[in-house]
């Protein structure tokens, strides 16, 4: 009989998660069984026929089962490999950092993007990365750098005409047509 636990939510969800595991293990050695022991049934099954291969010539049925054992025993090395994969990314989840190895490659392969290794500039091959660094800071400033040869000048004077005294009790009025048109005449 299976008892639901009681309390509150984590602890609850905590005890399911539990009992979730042990299910799911019973499972796996009913369903999947031991790999080791698989691996050693089946090293041993090659290892009679090829004792009976040396000594003979094997038979259509012992060859097919031959072939059938070896692929058993590819499919058990995946698994095996598999199982060892996921318990190695086990172990970095509770060791590890956030540093993963696809993080860099993903990362180094965006600056091998980026990269320009060099260009043809008047006929002749540019490549030392120095040059080529001087090269794009000379056409950037050619092209963006020029300097203003107009500059926009604000007579502020005329802002303030006709007044002596600055009033500041007015800031917050809107502006009257008049002071705007005053403002913006040359």
């Amino acid at each position: 009989m299976e008892m639901t636990p009681e309390g509150c939510g984590a602890f609850v969800v905590s005890k399911k998660l539990a009992g979730l595991r042990e299910r799911l293990r019973r499972w796996a050695k009913v369903c999947f069984g031991s790999i080791k022991l698989k691996k050693l049934n089946l090293l041993h099954e090659v290892e009679k026929l090829d004792v009976l291969k040396e000594a003979k010539k094997l038979l259509p049925g012992e060859l097919a089962q031959e072939l059938h054992l070896l692929k058993s025993l590819d499919d058990i090395r995946k698994q095996e490999e598999i199982y060892w994969l996921q318990m190695s990314r086990l172990q970095w989840v509770q060791e590890g950092d956030g540093n993963t190895k696809f993080f860099h490659s993903m990362a180094n392969g965006r600056k091998c993007r980026n990269l320009i290794p060099g260009f043809f500039h008047k006929g002749r091959l540019i490549s030392d990365p120095k040059e080529v660094g001087r090269m794009f800071v000379n056409r950037f400033q050619q092209q963006f750098g020029s300097k203003r040869t107009w500059r926009l000048k604000v007579d502020f004077s005329k802002l303030m005409t006709n007044k002596r005294h600055v009033d500041l009790t007015g800031l917050d009025r809107p502006f009257t047509m008049i002071e705007v048109k005053e403002a913006v005449s040359v």
